[in-house]
């Protein structure tokens, strides 16, 4: 058995992809009712590639849920979301060669969130 899906680290990577693809979704939802220049489209973008360098650390053959079976995800702000993404990635094993590209995600996750602060989320 894989140590890293027996101890929950596939399971914890694929929630918060799950929690930036709908950060992602309501950013660039919030976005599209905003000006062109609006700082929220930069917002968007980073989340979305946040949320695709989390999917990019997961097996190929594991299967995320689908986001639209979670309407709880749909109550939180994307500034709540990011904080719980960047939560689940405290405990992960970012030292494992397979895993070390994480801490880029963990430090992205940090700029977003101020980010994210900064525009009034």
């Amino acid at each position: 058995m894989d140590t890293l899906n027996a101890d929950g680290t596939w399971d914890r990577l694929g929630s918060i992809a799950l929690l930036l693809h709908q950060a992602a979704n309501q950013v660039w939802s919030d976005a599209d009712r905003a000006t062109s220049d609006s700082p929220l489209h930069d917002l968007g973008l980073g989340v979305y590639l946040a949320h695709s360098q989390a999917s990019s650390l997961l097996p190929d053959d594991y299967e995320l849920p689908d986001v639209d079976e979670d309407a709880e995800l749909e109550e939180r702000t994307p500034l709540q979301l990011l904080t719980e993404a960047e939560e689940l990635t405290r405990p992960l094993p970012l030292h494992r060669p397979d895993l070390v590209h994480g801490s880029q995600l963990v430090v992205d996750l940090c700029d977003l969130i101020r980010e994210a602060r900064g525009l009034g989320y």
